[in-house]
Formats: C-alpha cells, structure tokens, sequence
C-alpha cells in the first residue's frame, strides 16, 4: 500500500503542530474550570462534563502524536492521536456550545449549525484538494457525530438549561 493511500499517514511536523495545539487546549479547559468551579452552580453539568473528559484525551493525544517523531512503525500511533484529538476538541466544542445555551438558545442552535456549516467547507475544500473523499467524508461525519451527540441532542432531548 502506499503511503497517500493510507487512512493514517504519519506526518511528523503536523503530529508536533497537534501536540502545541493540545497544549493551549489543555490550559485553557483548566483556565475555563477554575472558572466553572468558582460558582458551578450557574453552570449546564453537561458542559462541565464534557470539559472535565476532554483533558484525559487530549493528554494522551499529545503522548500519542510524540511517538511519532521517534519510533519507526507510527501508523497505530497516529490513529490514537487522531482518535483521541477529535474526541477531545469535540467535547470541548460540545461544551462551549452548551455553556452557550445557558444564555440563549438560539445562539447554541447558531453555534452549532456554524461549527457543521465550517467543517463542510473545510472538509469540501480538502477533498478537493487531496482526493481522498473516504477519509475526508468519514472524518467529516465522525466529528458531525460527536457534535450532534454530545452538542444537539441534548439541546433537542434533555432540553438543557431550558
């Protein structure tokens, strides 16, 4: 198989790139919860759920993607990364969208719908540069997935802070 036609293909600079990234998430979730836990009353459980789970995956998200700069089979690795980012950036995004319902909920309904209407785009824009509708769809559909389950449906069925 060759390496553009893998699911995963390793890419060292980018896995260093999502290890900074997870790095400002990280502190800025610790930043939001000390925030949250001041007074965690006035704030969607849900959200403060979603915030609290986000850390363990982008924690090991960035061991994940630093195994990439020095051991030689990384494909395994690059999937947990992957996996465990989008997990963990969903969550987060998630979260804002629920704390974000606590003041209206037509901003979340916005949010969310932006979020969807911006990943299109971008995962349009990266299909037709790469070619590769598979992995673009299927990234496309796993993170709409994350955002419809731990974002929207809760806003539809649990009606949070309603």
């Amino acid at each position: 198989m060759k390496k553009e036609d893998e699911f995963f293909s390793t890419n060292p600079e980018k896995a260093t790139s999502r290890v900074a990234i997870n790095g400002v998430m990280l502190a800025s979730i610790f930043v939001m919860l000390a925030v949250i836990f001041l007074d965690y009353e006035k704030f969607n459980f849900l959200a403060t759920a979603q915030m609290v789970l986000s850390i363990p995956f982008l924690f090991v998200s960035s061991l994940a993607y630093s195994k990439i700069g020095y051991w030689k089979e990384t494909r395994l690795w690059d999937s947990l990364g992957y996996f465990t980012t989008t997990f963990g950036n969903y969550l987060m995004i998630n979260a804002m969208g629920l704390v974000a319902a606590g003041i209206s909920y037509p901003l979340a309904y916005s949010y969310f719908g932006l979020t969807i209407i911006l990943l299109l785009t971008y995962s349009s824009i990266n299909i037709y540069q790469t070619k590769l509708v598979k992995k673009q769809l299927f990234k496309f559909l796993f993170a709409t997935a994350i955002i419809f389950l731990g974002g929207i449906l809760p806003l539809i069925v649990l009606g949070v802070n309603n």
